[in-house]
């Protein structure tokens, strides 16, 4: 629970500007069997603004812009602070929306930090945390938004508790970034209801795994760490091309693959040979009726952070 709230006589005062800029990365999310509770940040970033207005403003409306200002007008209320007449919010950068690369955790991740800049940074990241749990639905994506890295988080007792880890250096990040849109609210009513005794165990030694191959540079368990039986399954009935896409990867040199947070991006890990991974994708998509384009990028250690704070109109 977030105890902290904005007082001008025990807080840090409102920075000069009206307006703040955050960079968010974007994230992928449940590596395979780690759903809902691991995710990394990708070196994709997003830029949300948010401007605080003497004058009242339209709401933002609908979309990812009205995440944005949900999400600031959330961190001025619990900071205890007065909201502003108005707000105007905007959001740029290259994280694509509704394809599993958490652009709804850069929104709303976005909002609070740019609206606790506005007010001085009254509360922390920390507090940021479930905040921005609350708003997105899961921590999952969020976590590693906020602070960067291969973040595990789990609730306990209604308190969110996280820990990071690094990758090993040189680990690139091929992704798939299918024309098809797959909301998060869409791909998690296939998910099955229940697990059997063997396929729960299968994900949680899987898991488990995946952070002891992570933290001793064991690249070669990566392909069996990142197996699941738990979510890609039933989300495969909406991208029937994923396995193949997921086994051309592999084929082309990948260490692993797997659907990134809901689909239907698909990330694949590598250390060398790109270029080749990423051509293997894009062709095992398209035989399977999927046209996609595909990036090159990394795993991030950084998370999100304020560039910049300008006075309105600037």
């Amino acid at each position: 629970m977030v105890q902290s709230g904005y007082s001008p006589h025990t807080r840090t005062p409102p920075l000069p500007s009206q307006r703040a800029m955050v960079r968010v990365p974007a994230t992928s999310a449940n590596l395979g069997p780690g759903f809902d509770c691991l995710g990394m940040a990708v070196d994709l970033w997003a830029e949300v603004t948010v401007e605080a207005r003497p004058e009242t403003t339209p709401p933002a409306g609908g979309g990812i812009q009205a995440m944005i200002e949900k999400a600031a007008l959330s961190l001025y209320e619990a900071a205890g602070a007065p909201a502003p007449a108005g707000l105007a919010v905007a959001w740029a950068g290259q994280v694509p929306l509704a394809r599993g690369l958490g652009a709804s955790a850069c929104a709303r991740v976005g909002g609070l930090m740019a609206a606790n800049a506005l007010l001085g940074a009254p509360l922390s990241a920390e507090d940021i945390l479930p905040l921005a749990a609350r708003l997105e639905g899961h921590a999952d994506n969020v976590a590693p938004a906020l602070f960067g890295g291969l973040q595990v988080v789990v609730e306990e007792q209604g308190r969110l508790v996280h820990l990071g880890t690094t990758v090993p250096a040189g680990l690139k990040a091929v992704l798939l970034i299918p024309e098809m849109a797959l909301p998060t609210d869409e791909s998690r009513r296939l998910l099955p209801r229940e697990l059997s005794r063997e396929d729960a165990v299968h994900n949680i030694g899987r898991a488990a795994l995946l952070m002891a191959a992570l933290s001793h540079g064991r690249l070669d368990l990566l392909d069996v760490a990142t197996r699941d039986r738990l979510h890609q399954p039933a989300r495969g009935w909406l991208f029937p091309a994923m396995d193949d896409v997921f086994r051309a990867a592999r084929e082309a040199g990948a260490l692993c693959a797997y659907l990134s947070g809901g689909g239907s991006a698909i990330l694949a890990l590598t250390k060398g040979g790109e270029e080749e991974v990423a051509q293997a994708m894009r062709k095992a998509a398209q035989a399977g009726g999927f046209e996609a384009r595909s990036l090159i990028t990394a795993p991030s250690e950084h998370g999100a952070q304020v560039v910049a704070g300008l006075a309105a109109g600037d």
